[in-house]
């Protein structure tokens, strides 16, 4: 019987969420109705007929004959009435389930695949990290703090760090991936059932790696969502403060990096102008995506715990608006990372100005028996005295740092020089963690390591919910077979 819905209703929520359900849920809606079918066969809740039935109407859902209609509320109800015309006996599958744990498997299994997905984005960007860092180990360049060149460093060493936080990143879509796949199958409306079902059948099936245990928890929670909503927002975070740097790199003051022409676009009046525009883009899709995961904290604020709305369909929508953002922001920032070129001949350059490397020269009068604070005054005074007269680090000598030290130093031009120079500054640093080229190839090594073993996992993962659909797709074609009885009975 058609509904008699308001007309406002209907086209902004009705009709917009049914097509996003289709779009989205259809396949796993088919998926999650075969597992629960063979589980209630196998419980000796359906018999073999019954379930032959309803598989089979299954296995031949119409999928182009569902489109929106008035006549039923949501795509739940759309198909239930397309599989009763091909089987009254479609009636029976909704024994012991119910739309509230169907719509929460729903999105956990849409949220899992995006995951996976978005973990295989990550990997890219940070393989490529690595093969940047790898090839910048020895490239000497100026390292900032807050905004003003501070000593000198190299591009493998900066590019280690941002892979030190993307491998913490990959950890926490891992645990978010836990939280999400578990199964809230058989909680029904929220207090489970009193049919003697069995849930494991059915998180097996669907290749979830738990089981949700409160029937309250498994309709109503969100902190899955919520928790992989962060680690992107924690990710995206540091990405955006890359992509800012290589943005200030890729001016044309600073000039350490070049965006590959392919990037580039043109101003419509100032003909010399390079506009490195695609890094401004990521950054924008970054800053969308970390305003879509903070309207999905908004939606799940100060409402009751248990099955809402808010919670279901409408958090889907800003969710996957996080995550696509969030995965065209990394693919392009990996594929302008690994199409463009860094200029390693104005980094060093720069890592030799601006009196970087006084720290070197105040280390090494510590290491002629001054106290680092007598070091640090001395030091502090002759790069006032070079600066007042316009002089280079290179134009500095024994005698000018002697004549300004209160304490009588025994030291040599060259001594001077080479506490000055960017790279014995680099290659003293060794250690752990430090800058020198063999700590950064130490440290890239172990950080292969855990790459390689984060897509081991991931590829394990998908070969797990590919080896439960197999099994599904066997589970029910035993089952409509005429000797599949003692085989289902042991799933």
């Amino acid at each position: 019987m058609t509904k008699n819905w308001n007309p406002q209703y209907v086209q902004h929520l009705l009709e917009p969420h049914f097509k996003q359900a289709k779009t989205h849920f259809l396949l796993p809606l088919l998926e999650i109705s075969r597992a629960h079918a063979i589980m209630l066969f196998g419980c000796d809740l359906l018999t073999k007929p019954v379930a032959q039935k309803i598989l089979a109407a299954l296995d031949h859902v119409d999928s182009d004959s569902l489109v929106y209609s008035q006549n039923f509320e949501d795509l739940f109800f759309a198909l239930e009435a397309q599989l009763i015309e091909k089987t009254e006996t479609i009636g029976n599958l909704q024994i012991a389930r119910s739309r509230n744990d169907v719509d929460a498997a729903l999105i956990r299994m849409v949220l899992r695949q995006k995951t996976l997905e978005m973990m295989a984005s990550f990997e890219q960007l940070a393989f490529v990290l690595h093969q940047k860092a790898l090839e910048g180990v020895t490239w000497l360049m100026p390292g900032y703090t807050h905004h003003q060149p501070a000593q000198p460093t190299t591009l493998g060493h900066y590019l280690t760090g941002i892979l030190g936080v993307l491998g913490r990143d990959l950890k926490r879509l891992k645990a978010a991936y836990s939280s999400i796949n578990a199964s809230p199958l058989g909680a029904v409306a929220m207090t489970g059932t009193g049919f003697p079902i069995d849930r494991q059948v059915m998180a097996d099936l669907l290749g979830f790696d738990s089981i949700l245990e409160n029937g309250i928890d498994a309709v109503g929670a969100a902190d899955h969502s919520l928790e992989l909503l962060s680690a992107l927002q924690i990710c995206n975070t540091t990405l955006s403060r890359l992509t800012h740097d290589l943005i200030f790199w890729a001016s044309q003051e600073t000039n350490f990096f070049r965006v590959a022409d392919s990037f580039v676009q043109i101003s419509s009046i100032m003909p010399q102008k390079r506009n490195p525009v695609v890094l401004e883009h990521i950054r924008a899709k970054l800053a969308r995506a970390s305003g879509a995961s903070q309207s999905a904290f908004n939606m799940c604020n100060k409402i009751p715990f248990g099955d809402v709305n808010d919670v279901a369909e409408p958090l889907l929508p800003v969710s996957l608006a996080a995550l696509e953002d969030s995965q065209a922001a990394v693919l392009l920032l990996s594929v302008v990372l690994e199409v463009s070129n860094f200029n390693v001949l104005k980094m060093q350059q720069a890592a030799g100005q601006h009196f970087i490397t006084a720290t070197g020269l105040a280390d090494a009068l510590v290491g002629i028996g001054l106290t680092f604070k007598q070091a640090h005054e001395v030091v502090s005074k002759i790069v006032d005295y070079a600066m007042q007269h316009n002089l280079k680090s290179t134009d500095i000598t024994a005698l000018m740092v002697q004549s300004v030290s209160s304490i009588p130093l025994e030291i040599t031009d060259s001594f001077v020089q080479d506490a000055l120079d960017p790279n014995n500054f680099v290659q003293r640093r060794t250690t752990f963690g430090g800058s020198s080229p063999k700590t950064v190839q130490h440290s890239l090594e172990q950080i292969k390591i855990v790459l390689e073993q984060n897509k081991n996992w991931r590829l394990e993962q998908l070969q797990k919910l590919a080896d439960a659909q197999e099994k599904l797709k066997s589970m029910s074609r035993q089952i409509q077979s005429s000797t599949a009885e003692t085989t289902a009975k042991s799933v």
